[in-house]
């Protein structure tokens, strides 16, 4: 009978043994089970969070980065008859995106062939008023433009290449011509004597 109390005690533990690796490892499945899953949500309201802040500046209005573009500044004699002029000027082109930035500057000594032609054939009174500088400012964009593949609208608001390539006249109601490329021109410097 010595025997079987040895036994007893023997038994209880391999039980209690089996009995705790049993709970260990079913604490460890429900932990590791827990953090998947936490994991996985907190993953998934990150990408939700980053979709919203892209959508968030639209929604908002908020502005993407304005890129510019210098240009080497211009000094041209003016157009002017009676008495030689000459004008010194700076300008600054602003694109709309990184990829036109860099497409302008493969094209920078044609389109400063043509700035300088435009500059060329100004005078200085046309040259020394604010709208003077607002018309020159719009034509060296439009030019600037068009060595970036952008075609003018015509009067009826179709594109000049989109009526050519259908082989008619420009429709009245046309689609909305694509906008140019370049968004703006600022003078930096503009001298005139």
């Amino acid at each position: 009978m010595a025997d079987k109390p040895s036994e007893e005690t023997q038994a209880a533990p391999k039980k209690s043994k089996k009995m705790l690796i049993i709970i260990l490892a079913v604490v460890l499945l429900a932990g590791a089970g827990g953090g998947g899953f936490w994991f996985m949500k907190s993953k998934k309201a990150a990408q939700e969070q980053a979709a919203e802040e892209e959508e968030a500046p639209a929604a908002h209005g908020k502005k993407k980065a304005k890129i510019f573009v210098n240009l080497d500044p211009f000094t041209i004699n003016l157009a002017d008859k009676d008495t030689d002029r000459f004008g010194q000027v700076t300008m600054v082109l602003e694109v709309a995106s990184n990829e036109i930035g860099e497409e302008l500057k493969s094209q920078m000594p044609a389109v400063r062939n043509s700035i300088l032609l435009l500059l060329t054939s100004k005078t200085s009174t046309q040259l020394l008023t604010v709208a003077g500088k607002e018309t020159l400012a719009a034509e060296v964009a439009e030019q600037t433009g068009q060595h970036l593949g952008w075609h003018p609208p015509d009067e009826h608001g179709e594109d000049a290449e989109e009526a050519d390539a259908k082989g008619k006249k420009p429709k009245r109601k046309a689609p909305k011509p694509k906008p140019n490329p370049v968004e703006a021109v600022h003078f930096a410097q503009f001298i005139i004597q």
